[in-house]
């Protein structure tokens, strides 16, 4: 019991615990995600990229796509700094629709958006917790992706700060490409 006391109070109570339960650059599934953030049910066989509800929206970004993804969902969510990540919302997607718009209110209604990402999906179902993110006002656009015939699909791009920047060590591991040694 005293181990078990000691290690949390030296992993998880401390200031990398977040008001959300969650603690930054810690590994969690999306039923983890659910749970922490109080969700009335289990949701993660239904959350992909990202859901909104309960004024929360986990985001989840794996930060190397496979080479057999669809072209419609190869986005081009990436790290500016240790501080600003540009993330694209699901296709099909406008300024006008329903869940960019509740991310466009997020300064006034003050929905929580949590960032995940994982390197690869060879990691697993896991995702390390970069932190929460406040998108940037007036740094939304309105672009297009293409799908697997070539067709221009709506997205939108926003460019988020994190409120805490991304510890030098994760973010250099997420950011490097696997480099093959061929021999």
């Amino acid at each position: 019991v005293a181990l078990g006391l000691y290690n949390y109070r030296t992993r998880y109570d401390n200031a990398l615990r977040q008001k959300n339960s969650l603690v930054l650059y810690e590994k969690y599934s999306r039923k983890d995600v659910c749970r922490l953030l109080n969700w009335e049910n289990n949701e993660d066989s239904t959350m992909y990229g990202y859901a909104i509800k309960y004024n929360t929206c986990p985001i989840f970004v794996t930060y190397h796509k496979g080479e057999d993804i669809a072209a419609s969902t190869d986005y081009d969510d990436r790290f500016l700094s240790p501080e600003l990540f540009s993330w694209m919302t699901r296709s099909k997607r406008t300024l006008n629709s329903n869940e960019v718009k509740k991310i466009l209110a997020q300064h006034e209604t003050g929905l929580g958006i949590s960032l995940f990402i994982k390197k690869h999906d060879d990691e697993g179902s896991e995702f390390y917790y970069v932190g929460d993110v406040d998108y940037l006002k007036g740094k939304e656009r309105q672009t297009t992706i293409k799908n697997d015939e070539g067709k221009d699909l709506p997205i939108v791009n926003f460019l988020f700060k994190l409120h805490h920047p991304c510890e030098n060590d994760l973010y250099t591991y997420l950011i490097e490409e696997n480099k093959q040694i061929k021999g």
